[in-house]
Parts: structure tokens; sequence; C-alpha cells
């Protein structure tokens, strides 16, 4: 799959998230500050691709996308306001029950509480980003489905991280961080590892077979040793741990191979474009 070359911008503010992640491992713990940071990238993304050209060729948008962006501006906040409100009271009703059932669940079935969290509930977050890329690519939208998916990384890597600290203060009725335990720390550590070997993936703006088989083994063998080990917390954190620094090995040496490819990405994403260079010219390199 071939990614244009405003997508340099999805995959340069991941990967400035993905390395503050490391920043939360080596302070194990989530604070104020680090919300700040983060809605600062956050905000600092949605700013740099506002008013984006559309890709060349590429249709209208169908469906309710099409109906939105029909309406005057004024009435497009006002009905993106209210699906807003609408998916959060959603959220605030199913959120406690499902996870109290999934715990419930995981009780009666033997399972331990915090492999349950840690793997089937994201399956249930994700479904609807994962829906929408499958539905682009069926359209024969390949970029935009994979684009999408890098897109929602980078909120969950900015704002769903950094809220954590506020849910945190909030429960707690004062300011708090959120401290992170051993194996907390270690599957932090982990899915930072995993962000920038795919990071490291993307680096030309492309995404083949072969790289998309090697990320799919080794989560594949990340779940199986997180289950096989799933009543040995303590040989479950040392052989994660070993896991991330394979991802981080390997992320090291697409960086190296790629760093040409990494300047021109830095250079798309925060650099203004050459007078008279068109709004989305193909791919570098």
């Amino acid at each position: 799959m071939e990614l244009t070359r405003a997508n340099a911008v999805e995959v340069a503010f991941l990967l400035l998230a993905s390395l503050y992640a490391f920043v939360i491992v080596l302070k194990d713990g989530i604070g104020l500050l680090d919300f700040m940071v983060l809605a600062a990238f956050f905000g600092a993304y949605v700013w740099r691709t506002r008013g984006a050209p559309e890709a060349e060729g590429e249709d209208e948008e169908p469906g309710p996308a099409a109906a939105l962006n029909a309406l005057p501006v004024a009435g497009r906040w006002a009905a993106t306001a209210a699906l807003t409100l609408a998916a959060c009271g959603v959220i605030l009703i199913s959120a406690e029950p499902f996870a109290e059932a999934l715990v419930g669940a995981g009780r009666v079935l033997g399972l331990d509480e915090f492999l349950l969290i840690q793997w089937l509930a994201p399956l249930a977050s994700e479904a609807p980003a994962m829906t929408v890329a499958v539905l682009f690519v069926l359209a024969g939208r390949a970029a935009n489905g994979l684009g999408a998916l890098v897109s929602d990384k980078i909120s969950q890597w900015t704002l769903l991280v950094g809220m954590l600290p506020l849910a945190m203060s909030v429960g707690a009725g004062s300011l708090a961080n959120l401290p992170l335990d051993a194996r907390q720390a270690e599957e932090f550590f982990l899915t930072a590892a995993q962000s920038l070997f795919a990071l490291g993936l993307l680096l030309r703006l492309r995404l083949g077979l072969v790289s998309a088989f090697a990320l799919a083994s080794l989560f594949c063998l990340q779940l199986g040793l997180a289950f096989a080990y799933r009543d040995d917390a303590a040989r479950t954190v040392a052989t994660l741990s070993v896991l991330a620094w394979v991802y981080l090995g390997l992320a090291a040496i697409l960086f190296l191979v790629n760093r040409r490819h990494l300047v021109d990405l830095l250079r798309l994403a925060f650099l203004p474009p050459a007078a008279g260079a068109p709004g989305r010219p193909e791919r570098p390199g």
C-alpha cells in the first residue's frame, strides 16, 4: 500500500507521541504535565492537518460524511458536537457494565483479569477504527484505511494516555498522578517499542506484505507468550521485556537503513511546502 506525502504528517506526529511514551516509562507514572505535553501534540497535529486538500482523483465521501459536508459550517459544527455528546453518553452508560462483566467472565473461566483487560477490551474499543479501515480497503482506498488507523493511534497516544491522570484526579477528588506498577510499565514499554517498529516500517510511506507479516507474527508471538505465562507474573514481565527490546532493535535497524527517508518525512511533515509545489504530490523516493 502506497501512502502520499500528506500522510507524512500523521506518521511524524505518531513518532513524536511514541517517543514521548518512553519518557512516561522512565518516570513510572503519568502526570498532569504529561497530559499538557500530549494534548499539545494533538493540538499541533490538528492544526497541521487543518484544511488539507483532498487526494487527486478521490471521490466525494459517501453516506453520513457527505451529509455532514453538505451542511453550512455552523450546522456542521453543531452536528459534530451532537454526535460527540451522544458517543460520550453511550460510553458512560456501557463502560462500567462492560468492565464488570469482563472481569466476572474471567473469574468464571479462570482467566487472568489483567490479560482480559489488556487484550480483550481493546478489541472492543478498536472495533470501530478497524471496521472503517476495512471498509476503505473494500472500496479500493487502502491508503485511506491505513491513514485512518495511524490517525487513530495518534489520538490514543496523546489524548487517551494524557487523560488518564485526569480520570485519576477525578476519582481521587484532588490532583493526582497515575503510577505504573512493574507489569503496567512493562506493557507500556512494550507498546511503545512496538509502535516504533511499526513506524520504522512506514518511513518509506508504504506498507508491503513482508512488513505486514512481520507485524502480525510478532504480535501473535506477544499474545501467545502473555497467555502462556499468565500464571507467572514475574516471568510474563521478563518475557515481554525481552520482546520489547527485540522490537526496539528491529526499529533501530529500520531507522538506520531508512535515515534519508526519515529526514524527508520530517521535512514534509514540519516544513512548509516549497513555492509552487502541489498540495499532495507523490510519495518521496
